[in-house]
């Protein structure tokens, strides 16, 4: 019994040692494969974004609604 608990705990420290070395080493390659993607979500929602004024909303949702209108074709008549 006791030679496993001191085998846990030297494979505990072990682990975390080694866990420590690999983020230290990402770190210094500039790998951001370590942070979690709630960081990188966060990171995207705070960005500094350029203020609409109202008339560039509008223009906004009128060019929503008008690529979503319905094409109709229509016969032409000639008037003489």
């Amino acid at each position: 019994m006791r030679i496993l608990t001191i085998f846990l705990i030297i494979f505990a420290i072990f682990f975390f040692v080694m866990r420590a070395f690999g983020k230290f080493i990402a770190s210094m390659r500039g790998d951001n494969r370590t942070t979690s993607s709630y960081q990188q979500q966060r990171r995207r929602q705070n960005s500094p974004k350029k203020t609409e004024t109202q008339e560039e909303r509008i223009m906004d949702y009128q060019k929503k609604s008008f690529e979503a209108t319905q094409v109709e074709d229509v016969d032409f008549e000639e008037i003489k």
